[in-house]
């Protein structure tokens, strides 16, 4: 008997209910993960994780169907995981992507790793585990919400800052005196104070450790120095 591809013998309408509820489902756990990437500014957003979750989604479903088409011909099943395999692989691309180094820090690494969950959850989809698929969705939220809340609480890293301060004339021992009382108060620590002229205008660059907060309340404590005219981070 001559070998005829089921695939090929699929009309639009099946081919659609095969799919239509994978696509929704798809669409929407790329969108949920998206949605909470995208609402802290990162490179991949809404958009980027709905497409990336529908494109592992559809590799998925044809690399199963291709792998069992014929096999009701009495032909021997292929192998479903050699486009799904690649998917883990290639999707690295994107992950390398979305990691960026500015200056001492190196940005990008959540954003990856949820590109890389994300094609994982299409894969779920394109098997047929929509359930899972939705639940994994939720966690990965509540993860990346929760987590970041109890860093931000009880684990807020130290990090480097440089800012810039323009002054109206040289700096004397008293202004720096109140910068680093400032600082001290602020609990930072002072890794380099450069005095410099800048198109003829006086200049400090400040670096130090320290947190977040600490970090926004010394830049607001600076203006109230007489003779600072300007404030800028590095």
């Amino acid at each position: 008997m001559a070998f005829q591809p089921t695939l090929h013998a699929m009309s639009f309408s099946e081919m659609i209910q095969n799919l239509g509820p994978k696509l929704i489902v798809a669409l929407f756990c790329g969108g949920l993960i998206g949605l909470e990437r995208e609402l802290k500014n990162k490179s991949a957003g809404i958009k980027t994780n709905m497409l990336i979750c529908v494109g592992s989604m559809l590799f998925t479903t044809i690399s199963v169907l291709v792998a069992f088409d014929g096999a009701s011909e009495g032909m021997k099943p292929g192998d479903p995981g050699r486009i799904g395999a690649q998917i883990v692989s290639g999707i690295g691309f994107l992950g390398g992507g979305a990691i960026l180094q500015s200056k001492e820090n190196v940005v990008g690494l959540t954003t990856a790793a949820s590109i890389w969950l994300v094609a994982a959850i299409g894969m779920l989809i394109g098997i047929g585990q929509l359930e899972v698929a939705l639940f994994v969705s939720v966690l990965m939220v509540f993860v990346l919400v929760a987590v970041t809340l109890f860093e931000n609480r009880f684990l807020e890293r130290r990090r480097l800052f440089k800012i810039s301060l323009h002054l109206r004339e040289k700096t004397d021992d008293v202004t720096r005196a109140a910068i680093e009382g400032l600082m001290y108060s602020h609990e930072l620590n002072l890794e380099d104070y450069r005095e410099i002229l800048s198109g003829g205008q006086p200049e400090v660059r400040l670096a130090y450790l320290g947190r977040n907060r600490d970090h926004s309340n010394l830049l607001l404590e600076l203006w109230k120095i007489p003779g600072i005219l300007d404030v800028k981070q590095s």
